[in-house]
């Protein structure tokens, strides 16, 4: 009985630190929370959100930051259940009737859909070859979502070399998981605009489609026959649920106090430098990039990333309109006459693509109540992560995504329309959300390598451990949501490992 005391008490004593405010901070912090540990969270910025936080522009125009599409929305629900809890009240998933719309240079658009009769409607314009290798295409995709949930989604990866057991390996073998998207995608398709929309999943993780490995393919089944949702109210009504939730559970959260440093010594953390104070702690969670934790928090002067290694990053443009475009839905694409091109230019020359694939998010189409007019549009075009610009070369981007969206697609007008207006490039996608060099997703996702994440658990630090996209391929919120519940679990594991040597015959 006296050990069973001291146990819980260990246990209670525990204390953990949280870098980061972000989805994968936030759930980090309510899981442990939960396990009885006293958690602190610390953000840089005065609002907890990372990439899916709220801004607002003037004229009453709202944006988020990241509108990629919701999936998985039962993630959430799992995270309020643990913590047991009911699902907020405020936070309503709304199923989108048309996951997204595709917009081609030959003038024909398709929506993708996860409605079965909708989506044969739309095949009617491809081949035959085309329409039979899409349903063998989800049923493959189907195999390979299930494959990722036993083996990558159901328990944390501590190191690399668990996706080495033996089921595992052979599964991965037999069902080409390793080879490229786009040569997995040529099993099934020819026409040049199924190959784009489907390899379109590899900018899910900030990747190519020719290096990434097919396992991205989950992403398809995801949308294609779960579906996808959005918020109602945007992705902060998210945020301010969980941090309500982390708020009844304990958890302290500092906004506007970044952490300077991460303090260890024999091989052990000790705790955080924040805010000009030093804080205790047992345990330390980085919810940032990996490698900006590296860098900037464990102050490795030996360590130089290399930028070619990293996903790619984002220019997003945040437009208040004073009309609507009827033509658009609210996940959009509009893509480039040479795809191939428009890869090699991301991954392999490193340069800002003349033709880009544009993202236009356009939330008002459900939610007329976050804009006081017209629209509020968020356009996204992939870019290298960087740290330096040419002279000038931000202005010219964004007249360049202008021009082509008015003159090639048709929104005739935006730039006369455009009310109230923000652009963010590598360097602020940096600043707001500790990506380096603004690669939201880490490493790339690429070849045998892309199995080689950051793993949970700092090798060479007892007590540090990391949760967020350089632990996950990044893909939606659902994914770093469960990063951080990976993250948590394992933290408990290795600490009751710890109490059971404690007590007496453990």
């Amino acid at each position: 009985m006296v050990a069973k005391m001291e146990e819980r008490a260990i246990t209670a004593m525990k204390k953990a630190i949280i870098i980061g405010g972000g989805l994968a901070g936030l759930v980090t912090a309510i899981k442990l929370a939960t396990m009885d540990f006293k958690v602190s969270l610390f953000e840089k910025e005065s609002k907890v959100g990372g990439s899916c936080r709220a801004i607002q522009l003037g004229g009453g125009y709202r944006f988020d930051l990241e509108p990629a599409p919701m999936m998985m929305p039962w993630v959430f629900e799992r995270i309020f259940r643990e913590a047991g809890s009911a699902v907020d009240p405020s936070l309503r998933f709304i199923p989108l009737p048309v996951n997204s719309r595709h917009f081609f240079y030959n003038k024909s658009i398709v929506d993708l859909t996860a409605d079965g009769e909708a989506m044969a409607d739309q095949l009617t314009g491809f081949s035959p070859e085309n329409r039979t290798g899409f349903l063998d295409y989800l049923y493959a995709a189907q195999t390979i979502y299930e494959w990722v949930e036993d083996t990558l989604l159901a328990s944390p990866t501590v190191s690399w070399t668990d996706l080495l057991r033996p089921g595992a390996v052979k599964s991965t073998w037999k069902m080409k998981l390793l080879q490229p998207l786009d040569a997995f995608h040529r099993r099934f398709f020819d026409d040049a605009r199924m190959l784009a929309m489907m390899n379109r999943y590899a900018t899910y993780v900030g990747s190519s489609p020719y290096k990434a490995p097919a396992v991205v393919a989950m992403f398809a089944y995801l949308e294609l026959v779960q579906g996808v949702s959005y918020i109602e109210g945007g992705n902060e009504r998210l945020i301010e649920a969980l941090v309500r939730l982390a708020q009844s559970r304990g958890v302290e959260l500092h906004t506007g106090c970044a952490v300077d440093e991460i303090l260890w010594s024999d091989r052990k953390v000790t705790g955080v430098d924040a805010g000009g104070e030093k804080w205790e702690a047992d345990i330390v969670v980085s919810c940032i990039d990996p490698i900006q934790t590296r860098v900037s928090l464990l102050k490795d002067e030996q360590y130089t990333p290399d930028m070619r290694q990293l996903s790619c990053s984002q220019v997003v443009g945040l437009l208040g309109c004073k009309e609507t475009y009827p033509v658009l839905h609210y996940h959009n694409y509009f893509y480039p006459r040479e795809m191939e091109r428009y890869y090699i230019d991301l991954f392999e020359q490193r340069e800002w693509p003349d033709a880009p694939l544009i993202y236009v998010g356009n939330p008002c189409l459900y939610e007329a109540d976050r804009t006081s007019s017209g629209c509020n549009l968020c356009v996204t075009a992939q870019v290298p992560a960087s740290f330096g610009l040419k002279p000038g070369q931000f202005e010219l981007y964004r007249e360049r995504l202008l021009y082509l969206l008015e003159r090639v697609w048709g929104l005739q007008g935006l730039s006369e329309q455009i009310e109230v207006e923000q652009w963010l490039g590598p360097l602020d996608l940096q600043e707001m959300t500790g990506a380096y060099g603004g690669a939201l997703n880490g490493r790339a996702f690429h070849g045998f390598r892309a199995a080689i994440r950051q793993p949970l658990k700092d090798r060479k630090r007892q007590g540090l451990y990391y949760a967020g996209a350089g632990t996950y391929p990044g893909g939606d919120q659902a994914m770093a949501a469960i990063s951080g519940l990976h993250t948590a679990h394992l933290i408990k594991q290795e600490e009751e490992k710890k109490e059971s040597k404690l007590t007496p015959n453990g």
